[in-house]
């Protein structure tokens, strides 16, 4: 039988590689999210009949990655030849009473195991017995896929795949054609292939093409890459660590928070801002109560990681990834919220247009690298004491600080309700990990049907106190949005 929509194995890419070598100890390389759901659960064997139909559109979702001898050479994606779909989509109930606090405990345990590397690397969870707050029944799912599997431009998972904008579902033009893994390569073959392939490349080039790839002082993708990441760090202001900023260990913990997006919009056009200037704020004032919460001095000087688009007026059709990774120093010692988010936007309008969103931008060109990737590399950039640091002398441009305190990600999502076998989609909180070492918390938000929803991400032993930072963040939330 044939492979429907199938493309055969393929190279990991240079982003893939990163997730996975990355991916130790105390680091997992996975992202998610907690999508909650009215009514009652679909029954398991459909659901699951639901996820197999829906997996040809991801044939990357039946692959493993398979290491050549050596791993000399980049690794690639292999059909699985014991692929079970139960290895990978779950049932699970929650304990009674079955609200939040048992539903994020649930998510926290989850999202504190690795995914095994031998295997497809993604996990769907069906979770029955989840009662929320409003009392209405209702059942959650969790996401749970290997950042190396995501597809970095329109951040495609198996999450995404099963929902609809129909309630009575929609014809995607499945082939129904069931799925039968292809014949594993033989290893000599594999690199004969690549042998092959890198002879074919550059003796089927134009003369002068040929030329340049073999000029060595031809700007490469490597030289790019890196010229990108050192103008980035020489373009922002290093931090002092803080309390954020310790050893983590494996396990996790979450908490929510949410409102609604049109009452962010209003307060952006207010203040001639962005909603993500707004986000940035609300973050802003929830850390500095958490500072405040637990005694510790409020710093002076304190920066995210954050995605951002850096589209301009008009480009809203352009093609190409118009997304940026910046370095954003957040005001914690600013009291006053609205002065917060006058300094936030006055920074983030003038990083846009800097050398270190260029610089940025231009590793992503270069390398393929989409800003989590960014965000592990770049972390690593500049650790204290570190042996790399101090034989590429990266430690002059950092000396004895950090690039960055922690990651805010706010992603937009599908602008209309969404559905999973008849049942609407209530709400949606993701998870963004904990990469690279150091980083103890995380801020993930996303949109959703009007909504805007925070996911916050935190080491179990680290922020213990979780919780009250998203009381923090819902405050901030309230305050703004009244004032």
């Amino acid at each position: 039988m044939s492979n429907a929509g199938d493309e055969g194995p393929d190279q990991l890419s240079s982003a893939d590689m990163s997730s996975l070598l990355d991916e130790k100890g105390a680091i997992h390389v996975h992202v998610g999210g907690t999508a909650i759901f009215a009514g009652d659960p679909p029954p398991f064997d459909e659901f699951l009949d639901h996820v197999a139909a829906r997996l040809e559109l991801i044939p990357r979702f039946r692959r493993r990655v398979r290491w050549l001898p050596g791993k000399i050479l980049r690794a690639e994606w292999e059909d699985d030849p014991d692929f079970d779909l139960r290895r990978h989509v779950r049932h699970v109930a929650l304990p009674s009473p079955g609200g939040d606090a048992e539903l994020r405990d649930l998510v926290g345990m989850v999202m504190s195991e690795p995914l095994d590397q031998s295997r497809p690397l993604w996990q769907l969870y069906l979770i029955e017995g989840h009662s929320p707050a409003s009392g209405e029944p209702g059942f959650a799912a969790i996401s749970k896929t290997h950042h190396a599997l995501v597809d970095g431009v329109s951040a495609i998972d198996v999450g995404a795949i099963i929902l609809d904008p129909d309630p009575d579902g929609t014809d995607l033009g499945l082939s129904g054609i069931e799925w039968t893994p292809r014949e594993v390569r033989r290893t000599e073959a594999v690199i004969a292939d690549r042998v092959l392939d890198a002879r074919r490349r550059l003796f089927g080039m134009p003369l002068e093409a040929a030329r340049r790839a073999l000029d060595l002082s031809a700007p490469q993708s490597a030289l790019k890459t890196a010229q990108g990441f050192l103008d980035l760090a020489r373009h922002s202001e290093p931090v002092p660590p803080t309390f954020i900023n310790a050893e983590i260990g494996r396990d996790r913990r979450v908490a929510f928070a949410a409102t609604t997006l049109a009452a962010l919009k209003v307060v952006a056009g207010a203040h001639g801002a962005t909603v993500n200037d707004v986000v940035l704020a609300v973050s802003t004032g929830a850390l500095r109560r958490l500072f405040e919460h637990r005694g510790e001095p409020i710093p002076h000087d304190f920066s995210a990681l954050v995605p951002m688009s850096i589209r301009r007026p008009g480009e809203e059709l352009a093609l190409g990834n118009r997304i940026t990774t910046l370095i954003v120093p957040l005001p914690l010692d600013e009291a006053d919220a609205d002065e917060r988010l006058r300094r936030i936007n006055a920074t983030t309008t003038r990083l846009k247009g800097s050398e270190a969103a260029r610089a940025a931008s231009l590793v992503i060109e270069a390398s393929g690298w989409v800003p989590p990737t960014m965000s592990r590399v770049l972390g690593q950039v500049g650790t204290v004491g570190g042996a790399a640091a101090q034989r590429t002398g990266v430690s002059r441009v950092v000396p004895q600080r950090i690039p960055w305190n922690l990651v805010i990600s706010n992603v937009p999502g599908p602008p209309m309700p969404v559905y999973l076998l008849g049942r609407r989609l209530q709400s949606i909180h993701p998870f963004v990990p904990l990469s690279p070492q150091r980083r103890a918390l995380s801020i993930g938000v996303i949109s959703y049907d009007g909504d805007l929803y925070f996911g916050l991400v935190g080491d179990r032993d680290r922020m213990d106190d979780l919780d009250e930072l998203a009381r923090f963040v819902a405050e901030e939330l309230a305050a703004v949005t009244v004032s």
